[in-house]
This record gives C-alpha cells, sequence and structure tokens, in this order.
C-alpha cells in the first residue's frame, strides 16, 4: 500500500435513499493514517428543514424533534461539509466513500438546493464497494458495509452512525489494499479511473440481471460514478432560497490559505501533519473562540410549518382557492400541526377544504421552501411542498369559500397570497415547462 498513506473519510445519514429529494441529517469527514488510525475528525448534526421519516430515523436513530432541536441550518452543514471535502481534495487527499454515488450525488443536489457551489469533478475518490467487486467477483452474497466489514476483520462498532460507518469503510479500503496489492496499489489518478470503468461494468452487468431474471427489458442501471448526472435539474431548486449567512470563521471545518499553505483547524484539534510536513495550526485567541461558540449557537425564530398541494388538472392548470373573509387567494394546504407529518397535514387539509382524499401513490413531493417574513415581527413560512394531479369536479368545501383555476403565475384581476404568489407559482411554473 505504498501509494495510498493518509485517506479521508466521508458518510452521510439521510432522510431517505432518493439522491435527488433526500436530505442531509449527519455527516462525518475523518483523516486516518496509513494504518487506519484516526487524526482528524468533523462532525455535523442538521437540521434538514423537512419531517425525517420513521424509517429512515429506526435506521440512524436521528428524529426529526433532535434534529430540530440540536442540528443547525442545513445551508450552513451543507456549505461546510463541501468545503471540508474541496479543501482536502486540493491537498490530494484521497476520499474513502463505501458507495460514493449515492453520498457524492446526494450531497451534489444539495449544494443546489441551497444556491451553493457543487464540487466539481471530485476526485481521486476510493469506493470500497466498487473495489471489493471488482478483485472478488464471483462472491456470493450480499455487499453491504456490514457483511464487508466482517469479511475483512474490520470493527464497525455502531452501523449507520456517520462516523462509525466513514471511520470503518476507509479501514475497509486499507485491508483491501493490503489483500490485493496486485490490483490495487497503484497512483491515485490511475485508481481513480480504473474504478469508473469497473462501476461502468459492474452497472451494465447489473443491468442484464435485471432484465434476464427479472423480466424488465426497459430496465437501465446508471453507470456514472462516482456522482450521478443531474436528470432533472428543476426538482431541487428552490425558489425561495434561505439568505446565505454573514461568512464567520468555524471551528469545526478545515480553511486552507493558499497564499501561507497554512491549514486552520481551530483549536480542539491540534497539529495535523500533511506527508512529511508539520503544517502549523492557526488558532482563534480564546476570546474570539468563545465568540464564535457564541455565533454558532444563534437560531433563527421558528417558522410557521405548512404543507401546500400544488393541485392541476389534465390541461396543467394550477387550482387556487380562497377562505371565507380573505381577499387572496392560494393555493390549498394547511398548517402542519404538532406531532404531525407533512403529508398527514396535506390529507387533512385537502378533506377540510376542497372535500377529497389525497390519493398517495399520486402525490409527489417537491421538497421544502422558506419565504422570510415582510419584517421581524412577521415570521417565516416554511413550506412542504407536494404536486398532484386531479380530474373530479371540484367544489368550495368547509372554510373555502371559491375555488378557481388558473393558467397563468399572473391571473388578471386575482390577489395572490404572498407564499403563492413568491414561491409556489414560480415551482408550479417550472414545472409546468418541464411536463405540458
Amino acid at each position: 500500500m505504498n501509494n495510498w498513506g493518509r485517506l479521508a473519510v466521508f458518510d452521510l445519514e439521510t432522510t431517505g435513499v432518493d439522491t435527488d429529494t433526500a436530505r442531509i441529517v449527519s455527516a462525518c469527514v475523518a483523516v486516518l493514517d496509513a494504518g487506519g488510525e484516526v487524526i482528524a475528525r468533523w462532525d455535523w448534526l442538521a437540521d434538514p428543514g423537512i419531517e425525517i421519516p420513521e424509517g429512515a430515523a429506526a435506521v440512524h436513530g436521528i428524529t426529526t424533534e433532535r434534529a430540530r432541536s440540536e442540528g443547525r441550518p442545513a445551508q450552513d452543514v451543507v456549505a461546510e461539509i463541501a468545503q471540508t471535502l474541496r479543501v482536502l481534495f486540493s491537498l490530494d487527499t484521497p476520499l474513502v466513500i463505501y458507495n460514493a454515488p449515492y453520498d457524492l450525488t446526494l450531497l451534489d443536489r444539495e449544494c443546489r438546493r441551497h444556491g451553493l457551489a457543487p464540487l466539481v469533478s471530485p476526485a481521486p475518490v476510493i469506493d470500497p464497494l466498487v473495489l471489493d467487486k471488482a478483485v472478488d467477483k464471483f462472491r456470493k452474497g450480499k455487499r453491504t458495509l456490514e457483511v464487508t466489514t466482517q469479511l475483512y476483520g474490520v470493527a464497525l462498532d455502531d452501523a449507520h452512525d456517520a462516523g462509525s460507518d466513514a471511520i470503518a469503510a476507509g479501514r475497509v479500503a486499507q485491508a483491501l489494499a493490503r489483500a490485493y496489492p496486485e490490483e490495487l496499489d497503484l497512483p491515485m489518478a490511475d485508481l481513480h479511473g480504473r474504478q469508473e470503468v469497473w462501476y461502468a461494468e459492474q452497472s451494465a452487468s447489473f443491468t442484464e440481471y435485471i432484465r434476464r431474471v427479472k423480466g424488465d427489458e426497459g430496465f437501465t442501471s446508471d453507470s456514472s460514478w462516482p456522482v450521478r448526472p443531474i436528470d432533472f435539474p428543476t426538482s431541487v431548486v428552490d425558489t425561495q432560497p434561505i439568505p446565505r449567512p454573514e461568512p464567520r470563521p468555524s471551528l469545526i471545518v478545515p480553511y486552507l490559505d493558499f497564499e501561507t499553505g497554512t491549514l486552520e483547524l481551530g483549536p480542539i484539534h491540534g497539529r495535523f501533519e500533511l506527508e512529511a510536513t508539520v503544517v502549523p495550526i492557526v488558532t482563534s485567541p480564546p476570546h474570539e473562540a468563545a465568540q464564535h461558540s457564541e455565533q454558532v449557537a444563534v437560531r433563527r425564530a421558528p417558522a410557521l410549518r405548512v404543507a401546500v398541494g400544488i393541485i392541476t388538472d389534465a390541461d396543467g392548470r394550477a387550482l387556487l382557492v380562497r377562505r371565507q373573509g380573505e381577499s387572496a387567494f392560494e393555493h390549498a394546504g394547511g398548517a402542519i400541526e404538532k406531532g404531525e407529518s407533512a403529508l398527514d397535514a396535506l390529507s387533512r387539509a385537502m378533506r377540510q377544504t376542497i372535500g377529497i382524499e389525497l390519493d398517495l401513490d399520486a402525490t409527489e413531493y417537491l421538497g421544502s421552501f422558506r419565504l422570510a417574513g415582510d419584517d421581524e415581527s412577521e415570521a417565516a413560512v416554511r413550506a412542504e411542498v407536494f404536486a398532484l394531479t386531479t380530474t373530479p369536479a371540484l367544489s368550495p368545501y368547509g372554510e373555502v369559500e371559491q375555488l378557481i383555476w388558473v393558467e397563468t403565475d399572473e391571473p388578471f384581476g386575482i390577489d395572490l397570497s404572498r407564499l403563492s404568489h413568491d414561491t409556489i407559482m414560480p415551482l408550479w411554473m417550472s414545472r409546468r415547462a418541464a411536463l405540458f
């Protein structure tokens, strides 16, 4: 393993398995020495801005309540993760990720969702899952991280914890290099390129298997590695993104000063060596560190959380409703009550406002969107937005006094609520242009 040396490792825990819609809940980046010992580590817990499904929470143990009370704003977390990886890549540090197309693709979509610059051609990446399939092609059985760690004698103390999984993946990569030196003891650029070829071959083999065994002739497995291309860019556009915070020094994210060659890790991590050179650490004075800690602890005022449905008919027109005593029209929906999921809130609102039962199979979750208040006295609104198409004739129901169908985002003579005008309408128009 002469060419590998020190490795960085990375793992995410998220709200789901769809890389285009899932959100980051927790993350870990660490650096291992050649013997697998952790010499630097950074951890994040995010408030993803959406409900964490029970199934996902059961896997990684982080509930919506915990993420909201302990997690930091998602945009801040995503920006810091991307910056950390960008610094490590700039230092030519190989990054180990088990099933890299999942974590790197999801990070890419999160960057785009929050208006941040995504990583460009991240490299070099080491994917132990790709390596294991390449060097031990005909082994039967699962190749999950839990199974692979057992095979290569690597301890995995807390599976589905981002830190434990990331570190275990790094040690599996090192074990693979020791077991298969002829295949894997390569310069990093060569190993990265070889994994692109191996992954494409593995994807082609999986496609052939599904078509032959499952009978799905139209199935195709994505062959892109280590990041999948973005096929539906409008699916991650936030029409009202949370404003980016003022720049602030971070105590947990490395910052590389390219003019002096100094890597700043903050006072809690101590010395960090790069190759054979000891890089000096720039630490903040105690009073500045205390000030930074106070800044980290700041939380935005709680937003009013609502579930909103973009309801369209077969011609792509959008439904708007006007409640009794109100002059402005809005998209159907309602407030999310304590202990209620966004989908449950939408289902309840559909019954109470337009008298229909929500068809869960025909309802698509579009994302979480934030509308800032007009002034400090007005709470921000966090809207969980869904899309559905309906064909039945609808009538006003409950507190709704009037229904209309519109074909444009600026309907003549109609007042719109600020949430509908500024946030939901642009989202509807972008979808309509793509679908109709």
